[in-house]
């Protein structure tokens, strides 16, 4: 088995930096003990270390993950066994320092005389090596998987929000056909004009950006031209109020976001009763947003559906501003007001 590119490329840095920190701290502690690097025999020993390691980690390890709970259970158990075998067969019978030669405290150590031999090469340093390996290759697995996880978040959020754009256009033609219906019915002479005006919101509508955000200057426009439909429909009432501040310029939005509410309050709102405001004000790069409406209070107005808009809305700031907004709604049983604080990119 070849352990897979992608992994290497994705991790040979960190590697590299423990590798390094790991031989300089042999190295000084060498010198410090010893008086030397000894740099043959770290050279052995570091050979031997990243041997046992990758072969354990780009080998062993994948295998044994890739088997079932039983049989890796079993393998496992089978080496340790064969591993302490091993350990105890090939023990040496002398100690690397005899007690006469161990140094005294205070006095310099002196270095292996022979190096070290099969059994300390390939069971203590094999056992750190396989020890540290696995470790860092559940590490590793660790961040694959927080990554992976991210990613499939993600990629539920961005099919969560398409599913909400795709639900919100078909909502808002309705409304502004409806619009248009009202002004036909009375034969009003400014049908075609708002026809056009309709267009042009429309074509704004459905210019896809690949879920991108639209410059807020572009949204503030298309809000004007659906106000302006709608004070075109309601003339009769002439209580429209509406007041937009800032410099819309410089910041982007998540299209028709405002739009909605506006729409809603338009649908419910008895003019017969007050006024309809809107007031849109961006300071700091912090929009605050307010709409306020009169309704006629009937059960019926107010159904599960009719606050579809709404519902999406709410999903869509979840989604797309997390603890960058505050959204409150008040209905006192005639009265609807929607205050929502919004930091922007």
């Amino acid at each position: 088995m070849i352990i897979p590119f992608k992994r290497i490329k994705s991790t040979y840095i960190y590697h590299c930096v423990i590798w390094i920190i790991l031989i300089f701290f042999k190295l000084i502690m060498d010198y410090s003990f010893f008086g030397n690097l000894m740099l043959l025999m770290n050279l052995k020993v570091f050979v031997v270390f990243m041997a046992i390691f990758y072969i354990n980690y780009g080998l062993f390890l994948p295998f044994i993950i890739k088997q079932n709970p039983r049989t890796r259970i079993t393998i496992v158990f089978t080496f340790v066994i064969l591993y302490i075998a091993s350990f105890i067969f090939f023990m040496p019978h002398h100690p690397p320092f005899p007690p006469k030669e161990f140094p005294k405290p205070g006095r310099m150590m002196k270095p292996f005389e022979h190096g070290l031999n099969f059994h300390d090469m390939f069971f203590k340093i094999g056992l750190f090596s396989i020890i540290f390996s696995t470790l860092l290759f559940f590490v590793d697995k660790w961040l694959e998987n927080q990554k992976m996880i991210k990613a499939l978040e993600f990629e539920r959020q961005s099919s969560e929000l398409k599913i909400l754009r795709e639900q919100i256009n078909p909502h808002f033609f309705f409304n502004a056909l409806n619009s248009i219906y009202s002004l036909s019915i009375t034969k009003s002479k400014d049908t075609p004009r708002v026809i056009l005006i309709l267009s042009d919101i429309m074509r704004y509508v459905l210019n896809d950006k690949n879920g991108q955000k639209n410059n807020l200057n572009d949204e503030i426009i298309n809000i004007k031209k659906y106000i302006e439909i709608q004070s075109i429909r309601f003339n009769k009432f002439n209580n429209i109020n509406w007041q937009f501040y800032g410099n819309f310029e410089a910041h982007q939005i998540e299209p028709l976001l405002l739009l909605t509410f506006i729409e809603n309050a338009f649908k419910y709102a008895d003019f017969k009763k007050g006024p309809l405001d809107i007031l849109i004000n961006l300071k700091d790069g912090v929009l605050n947003f307010n709409v306020k409406n009169f309704y006629e209070t009937k059960p019926s107005e107010r159904t599960a559906n009719n606050k579809l808009g709404i519902k999406n809305t709410k999903m869509k700031l979840d989604l797309l501003y997390p603890e960058k907004y505050k959204l409150d709604i008040h209905d006192n049983g005639s009265e609807y007001e929607i205050n929502l604080t919004l930091q922007l990119d």
